[in-house]
C-alpha cells in the first residue's frame, strides 16, 4: 500500500502561494504545421493546470497581456536572449517560463520541453518525447511535463476494463465452445440412433417425435455456441486493442516544487 504525502517546506507562515510558469507557444519544425504546434501548446498548459503544482500563463494569455508584437520583440532577440527572457519574465510577471519546440523528420514526431529559472535564467528541467504518431505523442505529454516539470508522474491509465473485457470474452469462447461440442454430440448420438440398422438389437428406437426434438435442440445450441464464439472473440479483440501502453519512462515519484514563498516536497512512497 503506497502512502500519498504532500509535505510542504515554507519560508514562512503564509499560505503556499503556486509560481507562476509562463507556457509560451512550441516552435513548429520539419513537417510539422503551425496550427499542430498550437493545438499541442494548449494540451502542455492544460496539463500543467491540471496537474496543480504550478500557476500558468497560457500563450494566449501572453500575447493579450503584451500584444503580438511586443511578445515578437522580446522572443526573436537572439543576441541578447537572457536580458530578453528575464524582460519577458518580468512583464509578465512569471518566476518559471516553458519553451519547446515540436518537429516532425521521417514520419517521426518529437516534442521537446525545457523549463528556465527566469530570476537566473536557469534552465531547470528538460524532456523529449519521441512517437510515430500524433495521438500516441498526444499521451505522453501528461509524462513529458511531469519530467520537464520536476514532479511526480500521472497515475498510470486503468486497465481494468479492457481485462474485464478480457476475461468475459475468454469465458465466452469457452462456454461457447464446451456448448458447441454438447450440440454436436447430441446430434450424433441422434442421426446415429436414425441411422441404425433395424436389425440391430443394441438399439432401441424413440418415438420420431422425440429425434426431431433432440435435433432442434442440438440446432439451437450451435446457433447460441457460435454466437457465444462470435461474441467472444470480438471481446477479447477489443479488450486487447484497448490496453493502455506502458506509462512512458523516465521519471520522478518524489520531487520538489518551488512555490512562491517556500519548496513543497510532493510525491508516492512506497
Amino acid at each position: 500500500m503506497t502512502l500519498q504525502i504532500v509535505v510542504a517546506v515554507l519560508l514562512s507562515a503564509a499560505p503556499v502561494e503556486k509560481s507562476k510558469l509562463a507556457v509560451l507557444s512550441l516552435t513548429a519544425a520539419g513537417e510539422v504545421d503551425p496550427s499542430v504546434a498550437r493545438s499541442l501548446t494548449d494540451l502542455v498548459t492544460a496539463e500543467v493546470a491540471a496537474r496543480g503544482y504550478f500557476d500558468p500563463i497560457s500563450s494566449s494569455e501572453i500575447e493579450t497581456m503584451l500584444g503580438a508584437e511586443r511578445q515578437r520583440q522580446l522572443m526573436g532577440c537572439g543576441e541578447d536572449s537572457t536580458s530578453c527572457l528575464t524582460e519577458l519574465a518580468g512583464a509578465l510577471g512569471a518566476g518559471f517560463m516553458l519553451t519547446g519546440s515540436l518537429a516532425r523528420v521521417g514520419g517521426v514526431f518529437q516534442l521537446n520541453l525545457t523549463v528556465v529559472d527566469t530570476r537566473n535564467a536557469k534552465t531547470l528541467g528538460r524532456s523529449s518525447k519521441l512517437a510515430r504518431d500524433f495521438e500516441s505523442l498526444r499521451m505522453q505529454v501528461p509524462y513529458a511535463v511531469a519530467e520537464v516539470c520536476g514532479t511526480p508522474l500521472p497515475p498510470p491509465p486503468s486497465r481494468v476494463l479492457p481485462y474485464t473485457m478480457i476475461a468475459t470474452g475468454s469465458a465466452a469462447v469457452i462456454g461457447g465452445g464446451v456448448l458447441g461440442i454438447i450440440a454436436l454430440n447430441n446430434e450424433s448420438v441422434a442421426r446415429g440412433e436414425l441411422a441404425a440398422d433395424d436389425t440391430n438389437p443394441t438399439v432401441v428406437l424413440q418415438p420420431a417425435q422425440t429425434y426431431r426434438d433432440q435435433l432442434s435442440r442440438a440446432a439451437t445450441q450451435k446457433t447460441i455456441a457460435l454466437v457465444g464464439l462470435l461474441a467472444g472473440a470480438a471481446l477479447v479483440g477489443v479488450g486487447l486493442w484497448l490496453i493502455p501502453p506502458d506509462a512512458p519512462q523516465p521519471g520522478q515519484k518524489v520531487g520538489l516544487v518551488l512555490t512562491g514563498n517556500g519548496v513543497a516536497v510532493v510525491g508516492t512512497f512506497p
